[in-house]
Formats: structure tokens, sequence, C-alpha cells
């Protein structure tokens, strides 16, 4: 990702790097990672899982958020240069 690419939110205070996976986009009209899976986020200091997944309008839907490398909770507060993953869950194992 290259600064280009950053997404600019009100009061911004800490940068994301943000990967939404399994066909997961921002579905967020006001920001220009619309429709995007991969991109740098600016966002407000004390953002947490859920806020961010209501910023980028990810729906009501179960979501897996991983922040660099651990599977993290709704009310987890994420902090600069955080690195998050977003998945709906996945499951399977038939044989």
């Amino acid at each position: 990702m290259t600064d280009k690419d950053t997404v600019m939110s009100s009061k911004s205070n800490l940068k994301l790097e943000v990967r939404l996976f399994a066909g997961l986009t921002c579905n967020n009209d006001d920001l220009p990672c619309r429709g995007k899976q991969e991109f740098l986020l600016a966002a407000s200091a004390g953002i947490t899982v859920k806020e961010l997944h209501e910023l980028l309008r990810l729906g009501d839907r179960p979501l897996v958020t991983v922040v660099n490398g651990v599977v993290e909770k709704k009310d987890f507060t994420l902090s600069d240069r955080d690195r998050v993953g977003i998945f709906p869950p996945i499951a399977g194992g038939g044989v």
C-alpha cells in the first residue's frame, strides 16, 4: 500500500492497515475506500473494532477481526499502525 491509498476520516489521529477478506469491501459511500478490500485508514484515536466495522459499513453480520495476528473482540481498542484483517466466519470440514 502507498500513502496515496490512505483514507482519511474526521479527527484522524492514527493509521490502520485494513484488509477485508472473502468478498467483504468498504461500503461507506463517504470514504474513498468504497469498494476496496485493502487500504490504509486514518481514524480517530480510541476507535474500537465495533466502531471500525460501523465506519466501513460492513453490516450486522458476524465478523472475525484479527489485529496484529490476534483475534480480538468488538470492544478492543485499536492503536496506531495496527494491522487489521476482517473475515466472515469460516465453517466447513465436511468430507
